[in-house]
């Protein structure tokens, strides 16, 4: 959502930067309000990454419980202490 966001004013924004038919002070906050959105977009997908990263990892966890589960033959050994 951050992300998301973040892409929208960044593209307002600096449309309205580069346009120039703003005043001198309201291009300023404008400019600001581009790098502050910029920032947040980074973050946002640096936290999208990090959720991918966590979902892999959470799926190989879970199927590496099921392959230590297995009964029989198929069952890990112990390991000899």
């Amino acid at each position: 959502m951050i992300t998301v966001v973040s892409v929208a004013l960044v593209i307002v924004s600096t449309y309205s930067v580069v346009k120039g038919s703003l005043s001198a002070g309201m291009t300023r906050v404008l400019a600001v309000i581009a790098l502050l959105s910029l920032v947040a977009l980074v973050y946002g997908l640096i936290e999208l990454a990090l959720a991918v990263i966590a979902t892999t990892a959470e799926r190989r966890r879970k199927a590496r419980e099921v392959t230590e589960r297995r009964r029989g033959d198929r069952a890990r050994k112990p390991t000899p202490h």
